[in-house]
């Protein structure tokens, strides 16, 4: 696909974030979703790519294969499958992972499309987790749909979908007043399904970002679509390549989880992959986040060389994120008159997702009940409580 031939040199920073949300969420999935299943958990990245960047980092397969192991010391068995349908690639990849002394259960040769039946008979003992993470647009509507409508309590699937910004813009925006058979208009029709992806590029003005903000309403009436047709919800998370960017895409987790939380949790872990994520950045990056940050407030210390300690981050984040969460979330409060977070994950975070954690949650409905801006109780499994406001409650 095009765009994919450098892709693999040294990982950008929307890489290092994504990777570090796979990473966490892939050990939190073993642990939860194979409780379902005795323990027994596959892991399948559906674009597995080479395996390692040029610069030596680790690519998904060899972080989904730490992953695995981790997870065998709370007792997971874990089953690994890597899919790469271009030859030199795979030959890498088998290359990269024999280095590593990793032994996968499948590395597959064929478009991840047309194995994914296969694979999930053969893992139908297990809980999965479907890592779809491609150079432009993802699988078709058709195939996710048919994905989740098989998850059940009983054989949990998970999908981590990388939902590309740039390419439904672009593709969109080309394809607009085309036929429908040309080929963005067919590749869009084919992974957006009942999305009228048409109606809401067709009229997209010339301002900076109003084609990507355009492309975030198509990603959430695509998840909405998802839901209503497999009753499958869904979270994405933004993923910039500096804070004061425009996302480039949404790494969007779908998953049934009975008990509500995964979502949530998912939240938290992508806030614990972005205060990892700064210092990892290249100078440039890393001088541009910096300032961005300082300039909008949000971590007073940075600028300092070395960079700051990972403490002083999480101390700056975790101040700068209630900062803005206080008045946030008592708008929210107030605008609804009673409000439960988890109800509405987006709706809490608001610009913050991605970004903040649950403790920094958590720390500002404390300020705001302390101070009888709302009512509610702000400690323990706050997520699920209702808040309401003060307005309404007296």
């Amino acid at each position: 696909m095009a765009g994919s031939d450098g892709f693999f040199g040294t990982r950008n920073p929307q890489a290092v974030l994504k990777h570090g949300i796979l990473t966490r969420y892939a050990y939190y999935f073993a642990g939860r979703a194979g409780h379902a299943t005795g323990g027994r958990v596959a892991f399948i990245d559906g674009y597995a790519g080479e395996g390692r960047y040029d610069d030596g980092s680790e690519g998904s397969p060899l972080l989904l294969a730490t992953q695995a192991e981790r997870a065998e010391l709370i007792r997971r068995d874990s089953k690994l499958a890597f899919v790469e349908s271009d030859e030199s690639r795979r030959a890498r990849l088998e290359s990269t992972l024999e280095e590593a002394a990793v032994a996968p259960d499948l590395v597959m040769d064929q478009p991840f499309e047309s194995v994914v039946d296969d694979l999930l008979h053969r893992y139908d003992d297990r809980a999965i987790l479907i890592f779809v993470d491609p150079f432009g647009l993802g699988i078709t509507f058709d195939t996710l749909e048919r994905l989740l409508a098989m998850s059940s309590s009983r054989r949990p699937i998970d999908v981590l979908y990388h939902f590309s910004l740039l390419s439904v813009a672009r593709m969109g925006r080309a394809a607009i007043g085309q036929d429908p058979s040309s080929p963005n208009a067919a590749q869009l029709d084919a992974a957006l399904g009942p999305v009228d992806w048409r109606a809401m590029l067709a009229d997209v003005g010339p301002e900076t970002g109003a084609s990507t903000q355009a492309a975030v309403r198509v990603g959430r009436q695509f998840s909405e679509a998802v839901k209503e047709r497999t009753g499958v919800p869904s979270l994405g998370i933004p993923v910039r390549q500096r804070p004061d960017h425009q996302p480039k895409y949404l790494l969007t987790l779908f998953t049934k989880d009975p008990l509500g939380r995964a979502l949530w949790d998912f939240a938290d872990v992508a806030g614990k992959a972005h205060v990892d994520w700064l210092p990892h950045c290249s100078p440039p990056d890393y001088e541009a986040n910096v300032e961005a940050l300082r300039r909008s407030g949000v971590m007073s210390l940075f600028g300092a060389d070395p960079p700051p300690e990972h403490s002083e981050i999480e101390r700056d984040a975790k101040n700068a994120a209630t900062r803005y969460l206080e008045p946030h979330l008592a708008d929210v409060i107030d605008q609804r008159g009673s409000f439960v977070p988890v109800e509405d994950i987006e709706a809490t975070y608001g610009d913050l997702l991605g970004r903040a954690r649950e403790t920094h949650l958590r720390s500002a409905l404390k300020v705001l009940v302390e101070a009888g801006r709302v009512d509610g109780n702000a400690t323990g499994a706050f997520r699920s409580r209702a808040f309401q406001s003060r307005s309404t409650s007296i």
